[in-house]
């Protein structure tokens, strides 16, 4: 995979950590300085839990990492299982983002954002999806040869976003979260189609 579609990835688990902060800034008063310290925590718990995700799929992958899938010889059936439950995973959490959108107006629970460790823990939870990415990356794509092109783009994206989330929020300007759900799953559900079936 290419640093284009690490970045579109990115962008497109980015949107939750932007809605996030900006509900959370928006009940919870926080220094510009805190809101970026709290943003990169939020990026870099992501990145972790994205290269997670890729180890434990390569665990789980049927075909063996050793072997790469678009060489000569290899078994295409699995190949074709590792693709499936690829693109079934990724679809998963299109999914999981398109039923939350499906509500005219998205209630962002207020965490008191002016605590470190309560945006550590918003970190992990905003990383499920993040995580669910990674184990479906896994079924394709060897850690090793990975390990950068996917967790930098996605901490710096991750890390903007959700700053750009608080200083929305300390403005008290409106987000029209739903649209950016809906940009997401767009932006997931077009990287599913191409990984399965355009690689």
């Amino acid at each position: 995979m290419s640093i284009i579609e690490f970045i579109i990835l990115a962008i497109a688990l980015s949107f939750e950590a932007l809605i996030v902060m900006h509900g959370c800034a928006l009940k919870t008063p926080v220094r510009l300085t805190q809101g970026l310290a709290e943003s990169i925590t939020i990026a870099a718990v992501n990145a972790l839990l994205l290269l997670l995700g890729i180890w434990l799929g390569n665990l789980l992958r049927f075909t063996p990492a050793e072997l790469d899938p678009n060489a000569a010889g290899t078994n295409s059936l699995l190949t074709e299982t590792d693709n499936l439950v690829y693109l079934g995973l990724m679809i998963l959490v299109a999914l999981r983002l398109l039923f939350r959108s499906g509500k005219k107006r998205r209630a962002v629970q207020p965490y008191d954002i002016s605590r470190y460790g309560t945006a550590l823990l918003l970190g992990v939870a905003v990383g499920i999806n993040t995580l669910f990415v990674g184990l479906a990356l896994g079924f394709r794509l060897p850690l090793a040869e990975n390990l950068w092109r996917s967790s930098v783009p996605l901490a710096v994206i991750m890390a903007l976003f959700a700053l750009f989330g608080v200083m929305l929020g300390r403005q008290q300007k409106e987000l029209r979260a739903r649209r950016y759900t809906l940009i997401a799953v767009l932006f997931l559900l077009a990287f599913a189609l191409k990984g399965a079936f355009w690689s």
